[in-house]
C-alpha cells in the first residue's frame, strides 16, 4: 500500500506544513449564507441555495461575527480571536475553530482556500 507523501517527512516538517496551511487559509463567508444573532448572543446560519440552516453557540456566533466583519480571514486569525475572546489556550482555540471551519465548508456557508 502507497504512503502518503506527509508521513514520508519526519513528524517536525508534518507539524510546520501543517501550521503553515492553518495559517494562510483564507475564509470567506458565502453570499448565499445569512447570519441571525439571537437575544442570548447565539445565533443561525441559513444558506440560502441549499435552504440548510446550522445553530450556532455563542462561540460560533462570536466567530461568524469575524468572519463577517474582516471579509477574508485566516484560519490562524480566528484562532486567535478565540483566544483572546474566551481565554482558551491555542491548542485548543485551533482545533476546535478548525473542526467549525470544516464543518461550514461542508454545509457551504463559507468558502475556505
Amino acid at each position: 500500500m502507497p504512503r502518503s507523501r506527509s508521513l514520508d517527512r519526519p513528524p517536525l516538517l508534518r507539524e510546520k506544513g501543517r501550521g503553515l496551511i492553518f495559517s494562510l487559509m483564507q475564509i470567506e463567508k458565502s453570499p448565499s449564507t445569512v447570519f441571525n444573532l439571537l437575544e442570548d448572543k447565539t445565533g443561525v446560519l441559513l444558506n440560502l441555495d441549499t435552504l440548510i440552516y446550522y445553530s450556532l453557540n455563542r462561540t460560533g456566533a462570536a466567530i461568524w461575527q469575524q468572519i463577517e466583519i474582516e471579509k477574508q480571514v485566516t484560519l490562524d486569525d480566528l484562532a486567535r480571536y478565540v483566544c483572546e475572546q474566551f481565554a482558551v489556550d491555542e491548542a485548543s482555540a485551533r482545533e476546535h475553530t478548525r473542526a467549525f471551519v470544516d464543518r461550514l465548508s461542508d454545509l457551504k456557508m463559507i468558502h475556505a482556500r
